[in-house]
């Protein structure tokens, strides 16, 4: 069933980036949005190979200052320029850094259970919850996009079905059950 929800899940993505979510031909904003959804897919396999068997506060720890690093980096490629001091930027950013520390401390924790396919599919769903606040924000969503978040929400809910197994075949939820008892 996991086969089946990611392809799902799949079709409605393409559906809700509209028209030029069947194109085959990438430009460079595709690119690099290619490279972090491999850096996310090895994130999530890394996460939950080592979720169970590192303090998760720690990784997230690593992961925030790493990415907090890297993003200051990109001062120099970018020839942009550090913005001048005032308290609202320094709120923003505190607050900002708080909501992402307990975004990932629960996200690495939650990978300690859930398999990597699963984990996936429920990021999919992103896409929906951008796309229902942007309808709250008076954003007009087209048919076709509405169809596609359906296909998002159907995948999720599809990837999380137990499918019945033949005699001697193991199960996702016998996988997700060893999963938990390591």
């Amino acid at each position: 069933m996991p086969t089946l929800g990611i392809l799902l899940a799949f079709t409605g993505l393409m559906l809700v980036s509209g028209p030029q979510g069947a194109s085959l031909q990438l430009n460079s904003g595709e690119i690099v949005t290619l490279i972090s959804a491999v850096a996310i897919a090895a994130e999530i396999i890394m996460i939950s190979a080592y979720a169970g068997k590192v303090d998760v506060r720690r990784v997230t720890v690593v992961q925030l200052a790493t990415a907090s690093a890297l993003a200051f980096l990109m001062i120099v490629p970018t020839q942009e320029r550090l913005p001048d001091f005032s308290w609202l930027l320094v709120l923003s950013a505190v607050g900002l850094g708080a909501m992402s520390a307990i975004i990932q401390i629960a996200m690495n924790w939650a990978l300690k259970s859930v398999s990597p396919t699963r984990a996936t599919v429920i990021y999919a769903g992103e896409p929906v919850w951008a796309g229902i606040v942007g309808r709250l924000a008076g954003e007009r969503l087209p048919g076709i996009a509405l169809l596609g978040a359906a296909l998002i929400v159907a995948g999720v809910i599809v990837s999380e079905m137990k499918r019945r197994s033949a005699p001697g075949e193991q199960s996702l939820a016998e996988e997700d059950g060893m999963r938990k008892a390591e």
